[in-house]
């Protein structure tokens, strides 16, 4: 594509975010596209992708091996699937945009930094017993829809006009406001945990993310007094899953399957209408169970 895989620019900054971003397990890249793809259409990309390739595994950055190669490795080193995160802390437009993804065989979650301000952009919880559409149904379109399990959806929940997320805020004097910070630091902890530190600007404080396969801990820290807490707010047309919002458990239905999230450390409630869901935290700590024991196996 013209932006993306064909552009100089964009492919260098994407190998270099692969190649020195945290990824926990592991990282992968497939350099390939679908058979109706030609080489007209092809060929810039791969004579920028190739050579840069080649030098990152000359430099011992990459390894380079066949899709059946990796699948053999990936048997032979987890019996599970392992947790694994894609960490993105340099923007190529200098849009000052951070992001984090984290994935594991219970859940995935997404954050952004944007202007200084930061929001989980996408939650869902995964579940093997949650079956495609197309299982015992043939498709009749040209589009497909594959689902998981959503507790925060940026995209479906979204408008042009009203951008949905689980937001980042504070009452400070009285006043609400969105919590900013300057550059978060993102590092390993143990085999699987990702540790997040957030230095924040709107009062003395540290947001400090603990993620692992199982859980999210928040904690903020420092010397302040500020009331801080997690809202989601959504577009009005949205259609949420949300079926009984209790103080420390969500209870959630899609596409005919149960399931919740619930806050051991933390509290739900809905304090109006505009907003869909906040999490508040009890001693300054969220600690969000997502390893739901309503579908785990």
């Amino acid at each position: 594509y013209h932006f993306g895989g064909g552009d100089s620019t964009w492919v260098h900054w994407y190998f270099n975010q692969f190649t020195e971003g945290e990824p926990l397990a592991f990282a992968y890249v497939q350099a390939g596209q679908e058979n109706s793809f030609t080489w007209h259409a092809m060929a810039k990309g791969y004579k920028i992708q190739m050579p840069l390739i080649a030098k990152l595994r000359d430099e011992k950055k990459l390894k380079v091996e066949k899709l059946a190669e990796t699948g053999q490795w990936f048997r032979d080193h987890f019996k599970v699937t392992p947790a694994t995160a894609v960490t993105v802390d340099k923007d190529l437009n200098r849009s000052g945009r951070k992001t984090v993804w984290f994935d594991s065989r219970f859940y995935r979650a997404n954050l952004l930094w944007e202007k200084g301000t930061l929001r989980f952009r996408d939650v869902h919880l995964f579940n093997e017993n949650l079956a495609s559409a197309y299982l015992t149904k043939k498709s009749t379109s040209t589009k497909s829809s594959f689902f998981t399990l959503p507790f925060v959806d940026g995209h479906v929940w979204s408008s042009k006009d009203k951008i949905a997320g689980l937001r980042f805020k504070a009452v400070i004097n009285n006043k609400e406001i969105s919590i900013k910070g300057g550059s978060p630091e993102i590092t390993r902890t143990g085999k699987g945990e990702l540790h997040i530190s957030w230095p924040v600007t709107s009062f003395d404080g540290t947001l400090v993310l603990d993620i692992n396969e199982r859980q999210i801990e928040i904690t903020m820290q420092g010397n302040h007094s500020a009331r801080w807490f997690l809202d989601l707010t959504i577009a009005p047309s949205a259609k949420l899953p949300f079926q009984k919002i209790g103080k420390h458990e969500v209870s959630c239905r899609f596409e005919g399957m149960d399931y919740s999230v619930a806050s051991p450390t933390g509290t739900f409630s809905q304090p109006s209408d505009s907003v869909a869901l906040r999490v508040s935290p009890v001693n300054n700590t969220i600690v969000l169970n997502m390893a739901d024991r309503k579908t785990e196996n």
